[in-house]
């Protein structure tokens, strides 16, 4: 991803740099008047609470006038965002954004390992097993008990239990 430096909602500059080498990075570009776009942020937020080593950034394309609502909207909400504003679409255009929500998954280095357009539920799913790979984490293995809930043999949680 290309580097940048983009304001946040209090005018200081973010660059990407800082915002990189903790873990995993979502990037988002939004505008308020975009209705998937704030239907993806609860889970967006949840991803950013489940895993403390993502950091999630929603960035605004929407054009100066409207920022005020953009910023409204996001402090009555509360979210775990970092939030930018890219009201000249400068960054948007370099990343091909046309119509957003428009989501990149980051490495910590900062290279794009999934990008995805639009949001519907479930797609917060997508970027959660992108978000896992990233950080090691494997997922469980699937299996079942026996009637009687006794030991399968198969599974490492009673293990450590008996142990």
């Amino acid at each position: 991803m290309p580097d940048f430096k983009l304001p946040d909602m209090s005018g200081t500059d973010v660059e990407l740099a800082s915002l990189l080498g903790k873990g995993p990075v979502i990037i988002d570009f939004w505008a308020d008047y975009c209705k998937p776009c704030k239907e993806a942020m609860p889970a967006l937020n949840m991803l950013a609470e489940k895993y403390e080593e993502l950091t999630v950034v929603m960035i605004s394309i929407d054009a100066p006038k409207a920022q005020s609502r953009a910023k409204s909207y996001l402090r009555s909400k509360q979210f775990k965002f970092v939030t930018l504003f890219d009201p000249d679409k400068k960054l948007a255009k370099q990343m091909n954004v046309v119509n957003p929500p428009h989501s990149f998954v980051l490495n910590s280095e900062g290279e794009i390992v999934y990008s995805h357009v639009g949001f519907e539920a479930g797609t917060e799913k997508e970027y959660e097993t992108h978000i896992r790979d990233l950080l090691g984490l494997k997922d469980e293995p699937k299996h079942q008990h026996g009637e009687n809930n006794e030991h399968c043999g198969n599974c490492e949680h009673h293990e450590e239990k008996e142990k």
